[in-house]
């Protein structure tokens, strides 16, 4: 049994990375969903030392499955040893790999250089009239528009490629937010917001399986970190409030939609001053108060599975959100 003690909106941090950190295949986009949130955790909770070093292992041993999936054109397949490459896996692993830079993890060279060699290829030649991947349209340019956004993390713009999905006719909602994220973290803020200037922050639902193997949640998320990337709080912490509701209900999203979703919320109240203290104490059943607080935004306390009542008083200002998450195996009938 483990309580979750929030001031953020509750994001049932421990069930949704428990379902990423266990999921048991191994595709190139699971694998790295279930390293990528990882990366951030930090700005969410408090980690001890235990924790802190099972996260490094696991980003490790992510970076170093990943180079079987990679191509002799610098692409990244579905599974290790593919020549067809999945451009949306791609952009994701290109993502990934860059923020894991950034962290401190050591890439191989070759590694990066390749995949920004066929990424650079690729967004220079993209057409969608030419694009025969079976690809929507709007998947199309989502598409691009998230290798452009990789590209500018990899301090290496393509603003020709930029500029011409900019002056694209109807471009997707979704596009239009990463298509802005690529220009604010190339350093054109002002241009970023031009685009997304009076555009709807509401993608409509759906679900893909395949191609980009997104959701309008995935999308959301996306659409948070450009938010963050602009500076825009005040909308920020709105989308943070549709996100935790959905995360925090009993749906099935996907291993990205979940990865996307935890990493962007840590990336906003990482970077855009969120206030995460929170100062509180609990009580199980007829024992001992305890006294705990976070600066953190999320704190996670074992306690025991015992089935009495766990009472917890708000010792400070600010709203605090609770959960109680319990797991365990049913007992046997023989």
């Amino acid at each position: 049994a483990m309580l979750e003690v929030s001031s953020l909106p509750p994001l049932n941090l421990t069930a949704r990375l428990d379902y990423l950190v266990q999921y048991p295949h191994g595709c190139v986009e699971q694998t790295t969903s279930g390293a990528f949130p990882q990366l951030f955790l930090d700005k969410l909770m408090s980690l001890d030392n235990t924790k802190k070093q099972e996260i490094n292992y696991n980003i490790k041993a992510a970076i170093e499955k990943l180079k079987l999936f990679q191509t002799d054109a610098g692409g990244f397949g579905y599974w290790p040893g593919e020549s067809a490459i999945s451009h949306w896996s791609t952009n994701y692993v290109g993502h990934f790999l860059l923020e894991a830079t950034l962290k401190g993890y050591t890439i191989p060279y070759n590694m990066i250089e390749r995949w920004q060699r066929y990424q650079q290829k690729v967004a220079q030649r993209w057409d969608p009239a030419l694009d025969d991947s079976g690809y929507s349209f709007e998947s199309k340019d989502l598409n691009q528009a998230y290798r452009l956004y990789t590209l500018a993390l990899a301090k290496a713009p393509e603003i020709g490629a930029m500029n011409r999905l900019k002056e694209r006719l109807n471009l997707s909602v979704a596009a239009k937010w990463r298509l802005a994220a690529a220009f604010a973290i190339s350093g054109k803020v002002d241009v970023a917001k031009q685009i997304i200037a009076n555009v709807a922050y509401k993608v409509a639902p759906y679900t893909e399986l395949s191609y980009t193997y997104g959701s309008e949640v995935r999308d959301l998320a996306m659409i948070l970190e450009t938010m963050t990337l602009i500076g825009d709080k005040m909308r920020g912490a709105e989308v943070l409030k549709d996100l935790s509701v959905s995360m925090g209900s009993e749906s099935w999203y996907s291993t990205q939609t979940t990865a996307y979703t935890l990493m962007a919320a840590s990336k906003f109240v990482g970077n855009t001053g969120y206030d995460l203290k929170c100062s509180f104490s609990y009580q199980v059943g007829a024992g001992e108060t305890t006294n705990a607080g976070s600066n953190n935004g999320i704190m996670q306390i074992k306690i025991p599975s015992n089935g009495k009542k766990v009472t917890v008083k708000n010792n400070g200002n600010g709203m605090l959100f609770t959960r109680l998450v319990m797991k365990g195996k049913p007992i046997s009938n023989e």
